[in-house]
């Protein structure tokens, strides 16, 4: 249970800014503000707004409280010095009490996305400094126009009005909020349903006026104010003074950085044969989600803290800010989770918990522009802590409990008794269908979770009485079913397609659709209704399946990979595709230098999670609707993803997430790599996975120089066993569609000849490369030239005949020229170098492939 006056103290946090919103929006207030004392009391105007929204639309009975301690947190009234000083540090300097902010015409009006200040890779944003490149004024929705900064900003006037419409959307919803609140009394879904709120409303409204760059939206402002407030509601009005005095010089720790880590994930998901593979998979993947939430979500409440004070959670991470005089309980913490892990998991699965303390200088921006900001420093030091306690698991265990980790599991030898999907042992029950026999509980746990997740639009959340106490762990502890683990942690999470079947009584509803939103607002549900961004792109039969190896599949089951295989064009095989975010770490740790405030961090954070754990499923279910099914979501969250599916399918998806990551942050120095493998349906999944990890680490590790001579690495996609930068990957794609064109008579005789000129070039690449490897290269190697050009150009001009007349701009003809390119000559693609012209031969030779 939260105690009152931290809940409290979170929620003044979080509205504190509020009037922000509604003065850009034309809220009129000008005559009170003309009274001389008003100003005195507040300071700012937008402080006399969120005065105002607190008298009109906060619960009666806590009202009064919450309106003082979140209007006056520039003339602190009471413990509003608790909001000035959070604030403060949130923003990551203290604010000189200077100018006047009456005039809405001097605030920014729109949000630059944070990457426009990040220094990544070596480059700046193309449009720091100019007035370009903002997000549109609308409400979060997975939609291209609202996501997708554009390049322009918005007309004054119409900017205005889109102010206007906002805060009419906010304005209602946050009546039906308090009418709710008021009925149910209970405080803490109250915080988190105005922290959802905040979400839908302000994530594209910036929370700077005056001077600063608008590049920290009010939503993660005001989330870490609340987070601080949570934390600093504890130290008395003397320390408070004291911090508040000169927070730069102050050596006081305020904070404590806690980050969580779940290990074992690889594993855990991959390490599965393929007998009920496809739901299996999937539900693993989405149980290792609930998991991080339910994880993230426990130690909110062993700590009793509010869930503004979760600063991110995705991935297998989660890090959140918590109270120094919390230090003492995160061992009794990592206990618990310990036990409940071990318990159903035999080892596989660990958190690892660790904490930092910050001191109130630690978020205060430093005077030497030249300085990296202190958070930076204490992000990567966590970091490194993290990766300490991952290598001593289970070592908070009693010394009675780390012998039964080294005790042996089961009898072994029995193959009856072992799952045929994760190989454990266990004892076999009443199995409903003959495809469940040989099959686990947990394995069919998951199974049954992969299938529900197919069409699912809502996922409940019932949170039941926090255990205080876990069982230590015994020898010989069975169990790993989804449901269980989570109800060891105190909660029970139902997942459906329909609100009419949702248990009563909830406590948070996850809503999976923009679409399903107003739906379940309308519904009268009294729990926090939160829209959850989710990955859930499943390929579903359109008619019964049966495999070759007589495993029968239902219309709308998700498909087999076998059947994933066989749709593919020309060859039989699935593709297999990793990427993630090149130097995520140094992104947080450099990216943002010296402006790496709390809140900066948030909203990079947010904006990194909305890509990838939003767009990138709303492209993912486009792409099956639109292209017969074939791509099916394993993972995307965090900053990485895995995805499966007929190969021909899963190469251009690739291709497609790459471009729109690069329109999305529009930062030529923030990229992704990735790898992809091509399998038979039956390969071991854990091979494929590692084979498409060693395409993406070849990708990673790839040295190339862009067209300016500028060395790089990395912002690679590894195909055909080829890493290739994406610019030329691009180039790729072209001579592909270009050799598709050709007259089928002559297609596969022009691409075997490419490819035998491309072996012969390969053979004298790799004697050059053997020649020279104990050399460090000293500079841009020269494309290697010799017969294999003069070859191509002679071989295709026989082949096309007249077709290459030098008058003509033929497809014969373009191709001719493009070979005919010497690597001298400026300008121009590089398709002298042999490297990936072969890939893109050995494309089409794979699309065209026969069947049998």
């Amino acid at each position: 249970m939260i105690r009152e006056e931290v809940w409290k103290a979170a929620l003044a946090g979080l509205l504190h800014d509020i009037g922000k919103f509604a003065q850009r929006a034309g809220e009129e207030v000008s005559s009170e503000w003309r009274e001389s004392q008003t100003k005195a009391d507040f300071g700012y105007q937008h402080a006399l707004h969120t005065y105002r929204f607190a008298e009109k639309y906060l619960p009666s009975p806590i009202r009064e409280e919450i309106k003082v301690m979140a209007a006056y947190h520039h003339r602190p009234k009471g413990r509003g010095i608790v909001i000035q000083l959070a604030d403060h540090l949130a923003a990551g300097e203290r604010r000189k009490e200077e100018g006047d902010d009456s005039d809405r015409e001097t605030h920014p009006r729109q949000l630059h996305p944070v990457f426009i200040g990040i220094h990544a890779d070596g480059q700046d944003h193309p449009h720091k400094g100019q007035n370009k490149f903002y997000f549109p004024l609308r409400p979060l929705a997975l939609e291209e126009e609202v996501i997708f900064a554009a390049q322009d900003p918005l007309p004054e006037q119409q900017a205005w009005v889109q102010y206007q419409s906002l805060w009419e959307g906010f304005r209602k919803e946050a009546e039906q909020i308090r009418t709710a609140a008021e009925q149910a009394q209970n405080w803490e879904v109250y915080l988190e349903s105005m922290l959802s709120l905040m979400q839908r409303y302000t994530w594209c409204i910036p929370a700077a006026y005056f001077k600063t760059v608008p590049d920290v939206s009010l939503y993660d402002h005001s989330r870490m104010t609340a987070a601080l407030a949570a934390c600093l509601v504890e130290l008395d009005d003397e320390a408070l003074a004291r911090i508040a005095q000169n927070p730069e010089q102050c050596e006081e720790n305020v904070a404590l950085l806690v980050g969580g880590d779940i290990s074992g994930v690889q594993d855990f998901i991959y390490t599965i044969t393929s007998k009920g593979a496809t739901s299996a998979l999937r539900g693993r993947s989405f149980y290792l989600q609930l998991l991080t939430e339910a994880v993230a979500r426990f130690a909110l409440r062993e700590l009793e803290l509010p869930y503004t004070n979760l600063i991110y959670g995705g991935g297998g991470n989660f890090y959140l800010l918590a109270r120094v005089c919390d230090a003492d309980r995160l061992h009794t913490l990592r206990q618990k989770l310990s036990r409940v892990l071990y318990t159903h998991h035999q080892g596989d699965i660990y958190v690892a918990v660790e904490r930092l303390p910050l001191r109130a200088k630690d978020f205060i921006r430093p005077a030497n522009s030249s300085l990296k900001h202190p958070l930076s420093e204490k992000w990567g030091e966590l970091a490194r802590l993290l990766t300490v306690v991952k290598n001593q698991r289970f070592a908070e265990l009693d010394l009675q409990e780390l012998g039964v980790l080294f005790e042996p599991q089961g009898h072994g030898g029995n193959l009856e008794d072992q799952c045929i999907v994760c190989g454990r042992e266990f004892v076999a029950g009443n199995q409903v269908s003959e495809r469940d026999l040989g099959k686990c509980p947990a394995c069919l746990s998951y199974e049954d979770l992969g299938r529900k997740l197919r069409n699912a639009q809502y996922i409940g959340w019932k949170f039941g009485n926090h255990p205080n106490q876990i069982a230590k762990i015994r020898p010989h502890s069975r169990g790993g079913e989804w449901q269980k683990v989570l109800n060891h942690l105190g909660f029970e999470v139902s997942i459906c397609e329909e609100l009419s079947s949702l248990p009563k009584d909830l406590s948070l509803l996850w809503v999976l659709k923009d679409r399903a939103l107003e739906e379940a607002q309308n519904a009268g549900i009294n729990c926090v209704i939160m829209r959850r961004l989710l990955v859930n792109a499943n390929p579903k039969l359109s008619e019964p399946y049966v495999t070759e190896d007589g495993q029968r599949f239902e219309a709308g089951e998700i498909k087999p990979f076998e059947k994933l295989a066989k749709d593919s064009q020309g060859i039989p095989r699935l593709g297999v595709f990793r990427a993630d975010v090149d130097n995520l770490g140094r992104l947080f740790s450099e990216g943002l230098g010296n402006e790496a405030t709390l809140s900066r961090i948030a909203s990079l954070s947010f904006l990194i999670s909305l890509f990838f754990e939003g767009w990138v499923g709303k492209v993912a279910e486009d792409w099956n609707r639109a292209h017969g099914e074939r791509l099916y979501a394993i993972y995307s969250g965090g900053d990485d993803l895995f995805f499966v599916g007929s190969w021909d399918e899963v190469v251009e998806f690739a291709w497609v997430l790459n471009e729109d990551l690069k329109r999305y942050v529009g930062h030529p120095g923030i990229h992704i790599s990735g790898g992809m493998s091509l399998v038979a349906s039956k390969y071991p999944l854990a091979k494929a996975a590692q084979d498409a990890a060693r395409a993406e680490e070849a990708a990673k590790s790839m040295l190339w120089w862009d067209e300016q001579g500028n060395q790089r690495r990395k912002n690679v996609f590894s195909f055909l066993g080829q890493p290739l930068p994406w610019e030329r990957f691009g180039a790729v794609r072209e001579l592909k569609a270009k050799l598709e064109r050709l007259e089928e008579s002559k297609q596969m005789a022009i691409v075997r000849k490419i490819l035998m000129n491309y072996a012969l070039y390969a053979e004298a690449e790799e004697r050059r490369r053997q020649a020279g490897r104990d050399r460090k290269p000293a500079g841009k190697p020269q494309a290697l030239y010799g017969p294999w050009n003069w070859r191509i150009v002679y071989l295709l001009r026989r082949a096309f005949g007249k077709e290459t007349n030098q008058n003509q701009n033929t497809l014969e003809q373009q191709l001719v020229r493009e070979f005919h390119v010497t690597p001298n000559v400026q300008g121009k693609p590089d398709y002298a170098r042999l490297d990936w012209v072969g890939v893109a031969a050995r494309w089409v030779e794979l699309c065209t492939r026969k069947r049998g």
